[in-house]
């Protein structure tokens, strides 16, 4: 079974004004418009036996022979394949489905490479126990959303 998540960004508190008398606005939430699907076997009790395991991602990303497939299904018609990568929304460093067409989109390579930076640090954070996975796959979501 793959879970489907929907992230939303913390709570965003609106300072009140600074005369006593006037009450404090009410806490906003936006939804952060971004759906990816993810892997059921990583959990926070199991990312030390799967994601934070060396060579753990490579035992279970998908053969360049379906993401291309993937890709090419994907891309608009007259877009060069060679200049995008196919990207795990959720990459499989936080716990991402890996073959789940709704955790790969294409991104232009310039695009991709700069969320592998993020996502670098998020895995790192992670492994060393400095954030939960949960705040990991958050964070990434909102940088992706954002694009």
């Amino acid at each position: 079974m793959v879970r489907r998540i929907v992230a939303w960004p913390a709570v965003l508190l609106i300072a009140a004004c600074s005369t006593p008398a006037t009450p404090a606005a009410a806490p906003r939430t936006t939804p952060v418009q971004f759906i990816g699907a993810l892997n059921p076997a990583v959990t926070q009790a199991t990312i030390k036996t799967t994601v934070c395991r060396s060579g753990w991602t490579a035992t279970i990303r998908p053969p360049a022979t379906y993401t291309n497939t993937l890709k090419r299904r994907q891309l608009p018609k007259g877009a060069d394949p060679k200049a995008y990568e196919e990207d795990h929304l959720i990459p499989l460093s936080l716990g991402g489905a890996p073959r789940d067409p709704a955790n790969l989109r294409p991104v232009p390579l310039d695009r991709a490479n700069k969320d592998d930076v993020v996502e670098t640090r998020l895995h790192k954070q992670l492994c060393a126990g400095t954030i939960t996975l949960a705040a990991a796959r958050l964070a990434i979501s909102q940088v992706k959303a954002g694009e």
